[in-house]
Parts: C-alpha cells; sequence; structure tokens
C-alpha cells in the first residue's frame, strides 16, 4: 500500500498528531496538553488519506518522529526519515541533531526509555555521541545534609534572589560565564539565584521554577513539581562549592514554597548533582551527523 508524504499543517494536522502521540507514547510519556503546540513544522505520511505517522522539524533538529501502531514495520517510518532528511539538506542544513537544536523540544534526545526508537535511529546510521540525564529530588523534608550553604558562607560566599535591581549584573554575568544561557535569563520566568564573594561580586547564578507544572511532563512528576537549571559558577569562582551550595539553596526555597519534587533536566555531570542528593530518573542518547 503507497505512502504519501507530505508538510505538516499545524491547523487540520494537530488532532492527528494528538492521536498519534496517544496511542504510541502517551503510557510511558504522559504529556501537559499544550505540549505539542511546540511541533509547528515537519512531515505527515498518510495511507488512504489517514495520517500514519509524522516527523516533525525544528531548525536544523528533528525533535520528534511517530508511526501509528497499525503502520509500523511497514515502511513508514523510514520513509519519513528520508524525507526529512532530504527537506533540511534542501534548507540548506549541513548537519542535524535529534531531539533538540532548534528553538524548542520534548527531549533533549532520544528517551533511552524508548528502545524501538533507540533502535531505529540506530538502524537508520545515527551514532550517539553522548548520554544525556535528567534528575530529580524529593523535597519533602530536604535538608541540606553535607552543609554545602554554610560551607560556602565561611568561605565567603552569599546567596540571595536576585531582584529587579541585580537584572543587569546577572545578564552582564551570564554573557561573559555562559553567553548559551542569556535568553534564558532574559524571559524573566523564573527565579534567579545568586553567590556573591565577598566583595560583592557575582560568581554563581542559577534559574528555579515552582511549584507548578513546570515541565511538559509534569504528569509524571506532579502538579506541584519545581525545576532548577542554568547552575554556572565562574571559574575563578569554581572548587569552591559555590555550585553545590546554589542548588541545595535553591532547593531549601523551593522545599519552604511547597514543592514536592525537583528536577533538574539535560546533565552530564551528575556526580556533582548527586552530592547534594539528586539521582537520575531520565536518560536520552544525544546525536549529531552531518547531511551529504
Amino acid at each position: 500500500m503507497s505512502i504519501t508524504v507530505r508538510a505538516f499543517d499545524a491547523t487540520p494536522d494537530r488532532s492527528a498528531l494528538e492521536r498519534l502521540w496517544a496511542a504510541t507514547l502517551e503510557s510511558v510519556w504522559p504529556l501537559d496538553p499544550d505540549a505539542l503546540k511546540v511541533i509547528r513544522d515537519g512531515l505527515v505520511a498518510e495511507r488512504r488519506g489517514q495520517v500514519v505517522g509524522l516527523v516533525a522539524l525544528d531548525g536544523d533538529s528533528i525533535p520528534l518522529l511517530l508511526v501509528a501502531p497499525s503502520a509500523q514495520r511497514t515502511g513508514v517510518g523510514s520513509a519519513l526519515h528520508s524525507a526529512a532528511l532530504e527537506l533540511l539538506q534542501e534548507r540548506g542544513a549541513e548537519r542535524v541533531s535529534l531531539g533538540s537544536g532548534g528553538e524548542d523540544h520534548l527531549w533533549p534526545g532520544v528517551p533511552a526509555n524508548l528502545p524501538t526508537a533507540v533502535t531505529f535511529f540506530q538502524a537508520h546510521g545515527w551514532a550517539w555521541d553522548y548520554v544525556a540525564i535528567d534528575l530529580v529530588r524529593d523535597l519533602r523534608g530536604y535538608i541540606d545534609l553535607i552543609g554545602a550553604v554554610a560551607g560556602a558562607a565561611g568561605r565567603g560566599i552569599s546567596l540571595a534572589v536576585a531582584g529587579a535591581r541585580d537584572l543587569p549584573e546577572v545578564l552582564a554575568f551570564e554573557e561573559a560565564h555562559f553567553p548559551e544561557w542569556l535568553d534564558l535569563f532574559r524571559r524573566g520566568d523564573s527565579s534567579v539565584l545568586a553567590a556573591r564573594d565577598r566583595e560583592g561580586a557575582i560568581v554563581g547564578t542559577l534559574l528555579s521554577r515552582g511549584p507548578g507544572p513546570v515541565s511538559r511532563f509534569w504528569r509524571l512528576l506532579g502538579a506541584d513539581s519545581a525545576a532548577i537549571a542554568c547552575v554556572g559558577v565562574a571559574e575563578s569562582a569554581q572548587g569552591r562549592g559555590v555550585g553545590s551550595a546554589l542548588v541545595a539553596r535553591a532547593s531549601e526555597l523551593l522545599r519552604d514554597a511547597g514543592a514536592r519534587v525537583c528536577l533538574i533536566d539535560w546533565v552530564v555531570r551528575t556526580d556533582f548533582y548527586r552530592r547534594v542528593g539528586f539521582e537520575p530518573w531520565r536518560e536520552y542518547f544525544m546525536a549529531t551527523r552531518e547531511l551529504r
């Protein structure tokens, strides 16, 4: 039976996308009802006028590829994969990534708990660059057992939530040390915790949100969850416990605000976060390949 591949049209194809997700992933990855609105570009596969598969595109990335259960192992996924790579190449892309890499994403990479997807992409020539990990921590009764906050204070580091007056200094810090996070700090949708040295200069920052539906997968974590992100310490202040103190203090503040569990996503250095009590929750295989 022939497959027709055409451009994704967000308005009429949105319900088809939702049905595909419900049929393939909802039991493992229950989504926020509005999460699929991040899919705005891509291709769909049809048989007899029915959508049986979809591949999403975002810039130079492929954030999602779904095939209806009844159409799996019939060539639909391969057809969508080939068409997506061809279209990206036509658009001028030189490299393409899985999961993230454009303006938005659902996952950083390919979820390790979707073994069929992992096998599919491996069979289509993808090799994994590294593994990204999401970490979680139960904040109920959270205590800074390693004394990270007190230890940093003893070394002259003070921690405080940044206010509006601090924003220019915070943005200057990000631009100088972590420019890849600058836009996230500019958004203003998260609380900023700043670490300062004895002279009052900012030497570290992080973002936090919650409690509330802070992740597209908040249904897995709970509506009273929280998130910590973009933990950064200036090179001159590293090795002084600043990062651990920032995470510990943010955890205390989120606990006091009523958050039950905290998520830190897209982590590579898990040992650092484990010192302050966070444990692995989900893993993602990260991959980028050349388009030839």
